[in-house]
């Protein structure tokens, strides 16, 4: 429904003639409330995309300054996808062998290792099985400290990306909420398990109240400054030429066209 202004003037014969004024043009700075999913969709697939690519970018330069760079060897390296992928990377345990303990030195171990199961920290792949043996990779809690710290850069990112993407303070909650959803679906394919660490859900959770509270203060504030106004809900008043300063002074004027009638007339032109 488009907006509509309404002026109403008193009158003390009993008669009350009124103006209505009607815009169909929607506000140049605003867009009008609907759904659309096209625009939704859009949305949400650039939100995620912009994330990992600000994930790709952080990321790894924090874990070759930080972590082990041999013990980062063994699971691809910097670069590897496992490492903003995998939940796992977050404790710094391994995502391609079994963790190393007590009764597990780091090295190669036989099958009998894996008798007991892999747990949620563990991999054992086709090519171990062939050769009947398996990796034993210690675990290293400084690359967990370098993902969790690209993770909250790339969430205060995000701040940026909803701001000029999303722009309406009331949608940031959900777009936020759903670009975590996505991440936890995906994460949870890629290996094979749901998130049990305590530390992945502080560091995700945390980092997203922190996005939503800063990003929806500043749509806010956008929406504050900028505000309403009656150039803004009409669709020709409010334009550089009709507020220009050599315009003539416009007024409500009595026409001809019947007893009742008004419209808007030029200062010059009335009688």
């Amino acid at each position: 429904m488009p907006p509509a202004a309404r002026l109403n003037f008193p009158s003390s014969v009993g008669r009350s003639p009124s103006i209505a004024v009607t815009t169909n043009a929607a506000p140049q700075r605003f867009r009008v409330q609907g759904w659309d999913p096209v625009l939704i969709i859009s949305q949400i697939v650039s939100l995620q995309a912009l994330h990992y690519l600000a994930l790709s970018l952080v990321l790894p330069a924090l874990l070759s300054i930080l972590s082990n760079r041999d013990k980062l060897l063994y699971e691809g390296g910097a670069t590897s996808i496992s490492m903003a992928m995998n939940w796992k990377s977050f404790t710094g345990a391994t995502a391609s062998g079994l963790p190393a303990s007590r009764a597990l030195h780091p090295g190669l171990a036989g099958l009998a290792a894996v008798q007991g199961g892999l747990g949620d920290f563990g991999k054992v792949d086709a090519a171990d099985l062939a050769r009947g043996v398996v990796r034993v990779v210690e675990s290293d809690a400084f690359r967990g400290w370098a993902v969790a710290l690209g993770w909250i850069m790339a969430s205060m990112a995000d701040i940026f990306f909803l701001y000029h993407v999303v722009r309406r303070p009331t949608h940031i909650l959900d777009f936020s909420l759903t670009l975590i959803f996505n991440h936890l679906i995906l994460t949870t394919y890629y290996s094979h398990s749901f998130p049990s660490s305590l530390f992945f859900w502080l560091v995700v959770g945390g980092s997203a109240v922190a996005q939503i509270v800063l990003a929806e203060q500043l749509c806010v504030r956008r929406e504050m400054r900028d505000g309403f106004s009656v150039a803004e809900m009409t669709p020709r008043i409010g334009t550089s030429e009709m507020m220009s300063p050599h315009m003539p002074d416009v007024e409500l004027g009595q026409v001809g066209g019947g007893k009742n009638g008004y419209d808007r007339l030029p200062a010059d032109e009335r009688v």
